[in-house]
């Protein structure tokens, strides 16, 4: 059934646009006449509008948030709450004024006539396309509780799997501007002051002194250079991360640094497993749910790889034989997959080794972290023991000359 979108206006209210299925323009004009509503313009919904709508001003929603409204809103509707009351006490009680908003015109287009997963759907930033997909097939089987805790369950183990890989790299990376923060300050702006206590006793130096006094100098006179700089390269390097070619060659840069490629890969085969189990297990098709396994992947290396699956499956093959050529998929996904297949649980057996993978995670990040923080202590104390023997070897050559 085609959609149209509408803008309409009531007298105690302002304008309201909306999506809504219909069998014509005309159909959608008497609906919302019979609701009480004065339609202004009513035009065939398309790609290009739902980008346009006024939805996608909202400002990105956090996981936290989206979690908790699908929380909240599941148990409203297993105590036997219609949809309708239940947006509206969702957006009463929102604290945050994004998520009110949001919740607000999620109740509008419900309460002019489109469906959940419609009015989900004209927010494709904060809502995926799983999500829509999983709450369309709840709404046309009944059952639009159950599957609500089910995307519950899928994002909060989302949000905790994303949990672990960023505490992978909080610390250390907090070591690294801290101790990098510190060697610039004394090179900038310590080390300087001991120069000219240098220059007034007009001694020999170490070639180790002069070259910190090099290097130290041109701080001094360009710090500003250097920081701009590195401001500079920066920006450069997001841009061309933003860049299909770039972005395509860092994540596979990724995939093959040691112990980082693993943590890497752990993380995106955790995801892919729980996405795909989790749409089989709603009886979302194969292909579709392949598709938007692929669309929910960070790494495009992998993604790259699930897509060519959903076309090998389209061709007649199946999900373990398109696999099996996948480079980054190991044996066991491969072999855990195949058994799906062939004993007709594929949603059962895929969650159970995206918990597995889960675990993996977990393991790979404290691994991770375990090594990177001692190197990194190792790598600063090592610049900065450079920096204090190049400033004390002048000072006990000099004090050899004043005996």
């Amino acid at each position: 059934m085609p959609k149209f979108q509408y803008k309409v206006k009531r007298e105690a209210e302002g304008v309201t646009t909306g999506v809504m299925e219909a069998e014509s323009q005309r159909a959608v004009v008497s609906r919302l006449r019979d609701k009480g509503f004065f339609p202004i313009s009513v035009e065939e919904y398309s790609d290009s509008g739902r980008r346009n709508s006024i939805k996608e001003s909202l400002s990105r929603i956090r996981l936290k948030d989206r979690n908790y409204f699908f929380r909240q809103l599941a148990n409203l509707l297993e105590s036997g709450m219609p949809i309708l009351r239940a947006l509206a006490t969702l957006r009463e009680q929102a604290a945050n004024p994004k998520l009110r908003a949001l919740m607000d015109d999620l109740h509008r287009s419900v309460q002019l006539g489109s469906s959940f997963a419609d009015a989900l759907d004209l927010h494709p930033s904060i809502f995926p396309s799983m999500y829509v997909n999983l709450t369309r097939a709840g709404e046309a089987g009944g059952m639009l509780d159950e599957v609500l805790w089910r995307i519950v369950n899928f994002g909060e183990q989302d949000e905790e799997l994303r949990g672990k890989a960023f505490s992978a790299m909080v610390y250390p990376a907090f070591l690294t501007v801290v101790s990098s923060t510190a060697v610039f300050i004394l090179i900038s702006f310590v080390f300087p002051s001991f120069v000219e206590i240098f220059a007034d006793f007009d001694a020999s130096l170490p070639a180790v002194t002069v070259f910190v006094i090099t290097i130290s100098e041109f701080m001094g006179k360009f710090w500003w250079a250097v920081v701009l700089g590195l401001i500079a390269a920066g920006a450069a390097f997001q841009s061309y991360r933003k860049t299909a070619a770039g972005r395509r060659q860092l994540d596979t840069l990724w995939l093959r640094i040691p112990f980082v490629g693993d943590l890497v890969q752990r993380y995106e085969m955790a995801k892919f497993a729980r996405t795909l189990g989790t749409l089989f297990d709603n009886g979302v098709p194969v292909l579709t749910a392949l598709k938007i396994t692929a669309d929910t992947l960070t790494n495009t290396a992998i993604k790259r790889e699930v897509e060519d699956v959903h076309k090998r499956v389209s061709e007649g093959g199946s999900i373990s034989e398109g696999l099996r050529d996948a480079e980054h998929f190991p044996p066991l996904v491969v072999n855990i997959f195949e058994v799906g297949e062939e004993s007709g649980k594929l949603g059962e057996v895929t969650k159970r080794l995206a918990d597995a993978y889960d675990v993996e995670v977990d393991r790979a990040v404290k691994t991770l972290t375990s090594l990177i923080e001692p190197v990194i202590i190792v790598v600063m104390g090592i610049v900065v023991g450079f920096l204090v023997i190049a400033m004390l070897l002048p000072m006990l050559t000099l004090s050899s000359q004043v005996r």
